[in-house]
């Protein structure tokens, strides 16, 4: 399960990388995931993808 985060970062090139917090069984695992929902022009393919970090593993 996931729930949209605040939590927002700014990228030179790529823009403004929006969050998702993470929740299995029970734990919360906060801004674990990101993406980037308007890219810049120069990174417009990562439009529509996501981005893992903090120890999720994606099987």
């Amino acid at each position: 399960m996931y729930t949209s985060s605040s939590h927002t970062t700014e990228c030179g090139w790529k823009g403004t990388a929006n969050y998702y917090n993470i929740v299995v069984d029970g734990k919360l695992n906060e801004n674990a995931a990101w993406f980037y929902a308007n890219p810049k022009k120069v990174a417009k393919q990562i439009k529509g993808r996501v981005a893992f970090w903090k120890g999720v593993i994606v099987n």
